[in-house]
């Protein structure tokens, strides 16, 4: 009888480990799944419009946020900061690095050359990258570089003709540019060809110069308009640019969207928070085994015309209404908060 017990007792714990066995090799343990290490440099907190555009472009991909670790490099618009920042990310090696500006990228493409470090690099939004050596073409980059060509250096002349047409009482235009930034100087040459284009006094102010604002301020006459091209060290400048504006009451034209929100009378250009949500693509496809050198270069989805209603009226300035029709409104009080709201 005992023996009989035994058998039948071992049978069954034989029957618990086989089901047991059966089970785990069915059902292996779920592997944990690998954060995905992601390099971020900016030059400055004005940029973080376009970080926040990246993070929800690869949210509506499908990445969580669980799964993406950001690793952000500020140097604080201090150009040697940023270098030493580039080596500290180098170092860590993270999977893949976005740059969110065209200094951020020339710096580190310097690095990686030096260094010989290959990390699959996106670009979320610089200006002319084939003509500043970071890709061989935007058909075929053939590097480690891939991302958003911005356009806004060549848009420069465009821009300019719009702010000409849109304030029929411009005698002189104010040009801001960054003597010590390629894009910059880009910028310049296309806007100085529209302005001999279309008979436009100007004057060229060197940001660079660290007198130039007060030198700018000093030959402030009436009709004259301000005039902002690409550059990390202007972008740093925008509330003093604000603050001068209201004083002479001065129409400027900018770029981005934060500076209309901030008090600039209009801008043309891709919003950072756009150029951040276009490069999300271009993250999925590398994380998911793509080369940088194959992905095209792609230009912006979008060009914005915006214009800040409340300082057209502060200006008391008339606008080309033909203009206004294809305008979309801004608002701001008058420390620089976005009012509600989007109006056609």
């Amino acid at each position: 009888m005992n023996v009989k017990r035994n058998w039948i007792y071992k049978m069954v714990i034989f029957t618990l480990l086989a089901t047991a066995v059966i089970f785990v090799i069915r059902n292996p343990p779920a592997k944990e799944a690998k954060i995905i290490n992601i390099g971020v440099l900016t030059i400055g907190d004005s940029r973080y419009e376009k970080l926040f555009g990246l993070k929800n472009g690869l949210k509506e991909l499908g990445y969580h946020q669980n799964d993406l670790h950001f690793i952000i490099k500020n140097s604080k618009a201090d150009p040697l900061k940023l270098k030493k920042q580039i080596a500290e990310l180098l170092e860590i090696r993270p999977d893949l690095i976005v740059t969110l500006g065209g200094i951020e990228t020339i710096e580190l493409k310097k690095a990686m050359d030096i260094s010989r470090i290959k990390i699959p690099v996106v670009f979320a939004g610089i200006a002319s990258p084939q003509e500043i050596g970071i890709i061989q073409n935007e058909k075929a980059p053939g590097g480690q570089f891939t991302g958003i060509n911005n356009f806004h250096a060549s848009i420069s002349g465009k821009r300019l003709e719009t702010l000409y047409n849109l304030i029929p009482s411009i005698k002189r235009v104010h040009i801001l540019y960054d003597d010590e930034t390629e894009i910059s100087k880009l910028g310049l040459n296309h806007t100085l060809d529209a302005a001999e284009k279309l008979s436009l006094t100007v004057k060229v102010w060197n940001a660079a110069d660290k007198t130039m604002l007060k030198q700018l301020e000093k030959n402030l006459t009436k009709n004259d308009a301000l005039f902002i091209l690409p550059s990390f060290r202007i972008e740093s400048m925008t509330d003093a640019l604000v603050k001068m504006a209201n004083r002479h009451h001065l129409p400027t034209m900018g770029i981005y969207e934060y500076e209309v929100k901030k008090g600039f009378l209009a801008s043309y250009g891709t919003s950072l928070s756009d150029q951040g949500y276009q490069a999300a693509r271009y993250v999925s496809l590398i994380l998911k085994g793509n080369s940088p050198r194959e992905v095209p270069v792609e230009m912006p989805d979008n060009i914005r015309f915006l214009i800040n209603k409340q300082e057209q009226n502060l200006l008391g300035i008339p606008l080309n209404q033909d203009l206004l029709k294809i305008a979309e409104f801004r608002g701001t009080d008058r420390r620089g908060l976005e009012k509600d709201g989007i109006h056609h």
